[in-house]
């Protein structure tokens, strides 16, 4: 069914409809189809639902806004101060920034860039703290709301270049969910209000480096994972009610990777890698494979997956074994691989040394990236292993704790210094640019909308560029064309046009642009789309043309789902303009049909 004729039906129907028809630039990939089919929870393609994104990857859809260079003056559409100290990306839905932090009354010791080494003063932070979560306009950088969740003396150490919120929230869409790994869970409705909390008892952790593992969302459950050196758990709790579901006890001390939700056909399992095991749970808490893989003493990259496979590595840089795992789905109880770690059945491939420390790999295109904690980058082929470039050193020189992310056609690497290193996907290594922020920066970004969103020690920036027309490294495309016709962005339509994009573009459900541009009612996009010989007969998928699409009389129904819809995703849609500009559509289209 096509997603403008899901305007014909239902509440629940039409729902999903608009979800997908406001991804500007969301490029409209495989979960177009996928969302179309669950009909919640409500998340647009464009929200940055969790640590990495909503599938884990670093891997934002390509989008002629996002830029490839930056600074404190350009390509920033705003920045804000934040208070405290947390390392904790923000995330995003619909047009809501959400991230969190604790603000201390005294001065503590300020982290320091680099490696500690065990090194560091750890001890309770001085003073009272207070636990703190913000909400951001994503357009201007507003702040909506802000809750305090906690105020108190912190009761356990934290190492000096940890902080008492590192974790990243999570959302599906309805709730938002904060971690504060030696505090407590909260969910709050994404208007701020505190909707329920699971207090956590505080544990002795490794080096005084404290909890740090986000939570992420399974089949209406919040999954955490709490691996300490008294008593290690994973554990889930009901997204609606707060209540634990299960909880499952690990035999883990010294790790920090965030759980993977990995959805394949054969089924959905929780991937959490560990010191002493990797291990697999089923959405119940179940255990399903696990395997002894010599992983090194510190855990802190967080799985994912790509090409069918699930990606699962640890590197601290004093070990000599720093693995990466790449593993097959359909694991069942031990599938540790024979003799020295060569493959197996459910391990598809294996490399001892290539593994970062605090960063997380990335997965784009073909290619498996590795940005090691000193600087160093390395290029694997994803699907096999195999070395495509070995280590190259990123200059100038710079240490590395967020993960590296991607768009575009480039890889972007954030160094503590604030510096961003812009590198060329592909096959050989070619740093493009850096940009600097000029600040210490812990945090990964996160990226919606065709904003680029970075936190640094006393900020959260906003970066994207000022003119979607304006050049950043790409080709105008097909997707440009259906963007600017959801959008009405008429400048972007017609610079479209005019490099050449096919003016009868269809989106994955089967409309042309002319449809959508239709359907919005942006008047003067359709009649571009007609001077540029838009074919006016095209059927969607429903098989209607353009103009039966906007020739549905309008009635309250069809009011009352754009009103719903609108407030669901923070649409402004302009309910007078919509029937009036359907009507002048529809007199347009009969004209030109003459």
């Amino acid at each position: 069914m096509s997603l403008i004729a899901l305007m014909r039906n239902p509440l629940t129907n039409a729902t999903v409809s608009l979800v997908l028809l406001r991804r500007p630039q969301a490029r409209f990939l495989a979960t177009f189809a996928l969302l179309a089919a669950i009909l919640a929870p409500v998340c647009s393609g464009q929200d940055w639902t969790r640590f990495r994104g909503p599938d884990a990857t670093g891997v934002s859809a390509d989008d002629s806004r996002l830029p490839i260079q930056w600074n404190q003056q350009d390509n920033t559409q705003w920045s804000v101060d934040v208070p405290g100290q947390g390392w904790g990306s923000p995330i995003v839905v619909g047009k809501r920034v959400f991230l969190s932090t604790v603000i201390a009354d005294e001065e503590n010791t300020p982290p320091q860039k680099g490696l500690y080494l065990g090194q560091g003063v750890r001890d309770p932070g001085k003073g009272v703290h207070h636990w703190m979560v913000y909400c951001f306009d994503i357009d201007s950088g507003k702040q909506l709301w802000k809750h305090e969740a906690h105020t108190g003396r912190p009761t356990v150490p934290r190492h000096p270049k940890s902080s008492y919120a590192a974790e990243t929230p999570t959302t599906d869409g309805q709730r938002l969910y904060v971690l504060f790994g030696d505090l407590g869970l909260y969910c709050y409705s994404l208007e701020g209000e505190l909707l329920w909390q699971q207090d956590i008892a505080p544990k002795k952790t490794n080096l005084d480096y404290g909890a740090a593992a986000s939570p992420v969302i399974c089949d209406g459950q919040v999954i955490m994972v709490y691996d300490n050196l008294e008593s290690s758990w994973i554990a889930a709790f009901d997204t609606e009610t707060g209540q634990e579901r299960w909880r499952t006890k690990r035999d883990e001390t010294h790790s920090w990777a965030t759980p993977f939700v990995w959805k394949h056909d054969q089924r959905t399992e929780i991937v959490v890698p560990g010191r002493v095991e990797n291990r697999s749970y089923s959405p119940q808490g179940e255990l399903l494979w696990h395997f002894k893989g010599r992983m090194s003493v510190l855990v802190i990259p967080s799985p994912f997956a790509a090409h069918g496979m699930c990606y699962v590595a640890s590197g601290y840089v004093g070990d000599f074994h720093r693995p990466t795992f790449a593993i097959l789905p359909g694991g069942s109880g031990d599938i540790a691989p024979s003799g020295e770690f060569a493959e197996n059945e459910f391990i598809q491939w294996y490399q001892p040394k290539a593994s970062p420390y605090n960063t997380t790999q990335i997965v784009y295109g073909d290619n498996l990236y590795t940005i090691y904690d000193q600087g160093i980058i390395t290029c694997h082929h994803a699907k096999t292993g195999e070395e495509v470039y070995g280590k190259r050193r990123i200059s100038p020189r710079g240490s590395f704790t967020a993960s590296p992310w991607a768009y575009n056609g480039y890889l972007f690497c954030l160094s503590e210094d604030g510096l961003t290193y812009v590198i060329k996907a592909g096959d050989e290594y070619e740093l493009v640019h850096t940009n600097p922020l000029e600040e210490l920066c812990i945090a990964t970004p996160s990226v919606s909308d065709g904003k680029l969103l970075v936190r640094t020690l006393t900020k959260l920036y906003c970066i994207s560029g000022n003119d979607p027309v304006k050049s950043t490294g790409t080709k105008l495309t097909s997707q440009d064309l259906i963007d600017a016709c959801i959008q009405g962005n008429l400048k972007l339509a017609t610079a479209c046009l005019e490099a050449d994009v096919d003016v009868n573009s269809r989106e994955p459900q089967g409309s042309t642009v002319l449809h959508v541009a239709a359907f919005f009612g942006h008047q003067e996009i359709v009649e571009l789309l007609i001077q540029q010989q838009a074919d006016r007969t095209a059927l969607n998928q429903n098989q209607q043309t353009a103009l039966q699409v906007v020739s549905q009389p309008w009635n309250q129904q069809l009011e009352q789902t754009y009103t719903r819809l609108a407030n669901i995703l923070s649409l402004e849609l302009d309910m007078e303009r919509l029937q009036k500009s359907r009507e002048e559509i529809a007199a347009i289209l009969r004209k030109a049909q003459q």
